[in-house]
């Protein structure tokens, strides 16, 4: 079975509104999807739509009713929705104050899409010989990230440099 929001139909956002509010945004829908004003199939199957949602709508019991199946089908996905939104908002805010990354969640859930943000400067020192400091080489060095993964960078260490000299690499 096919569940028809009606609310959605008549271009309403949720299930609390009053009959008022409800005449009013049949009146708009059905001005604008009429078979009169639209020649295509789609509108007259609209305009249909419209109509039964209406009727459904109108009746303070039919509304009950269907506003209960409304809820189990339409309401618990908005309400889901909102909560997911409040724990990202405070997940963003928590991060701000903190410095994590917005891509990590409160509750370590992991997401498929990560959008990758600018971290802060790692600094670290590497040892080197006089001779490789006199002709230059490049080295790897492993750090690990905040996922727990282990990273490999190559660090270019240019010829001459001298003792506690730092070089700055962007990645």
């Amino acid at each position: 079975m096919i569940f028809k929001d009606y609310y959605k139909i008549l271009g309403l956002e949720n299930n609390k509104v009053n009959i008022n509010e409800i005449k009013v945004a049949f009146r708009e829908q059905a001005k604008k999807y009429h078979p009169d004003v639209n020649s295509n199939n789609f509108s007259e199957e609209r305009f249909k739509d419209i109509n039964e949602a209406y009727r459904v709508l109108s009746d303070n019991n039919s509304k009950r009713k269907y506003d209960r199946i409304w809820y189990s089908n339409v309401g618990r996905k908005i309400e889901k929705q909102k909560d997911k939104q409040e724990r990202e908002r405070k997940a963003d805010f928590l991060g701000v104050l903190f410095g994590h990354s917005s891509n990590i969640n409160t509750e370590n859930i992991k997401t498929k899409n990560k959008i990758p943000i600018k971290g802060e400067n790692i600094e670290t020192e590497i040892e080197i010989s006089i001779e490789e400091a006199y002709y230059g080489l490049e080295k790897k060095i492993s750090l690990r990230t905040v996922e727990g993964k282990m990273r490999t960078f190559k660090v270019k260490i240019p010829a001459g440099i001298r003792n506690r000299r730092k070089n700055t690499t962007n990645k």
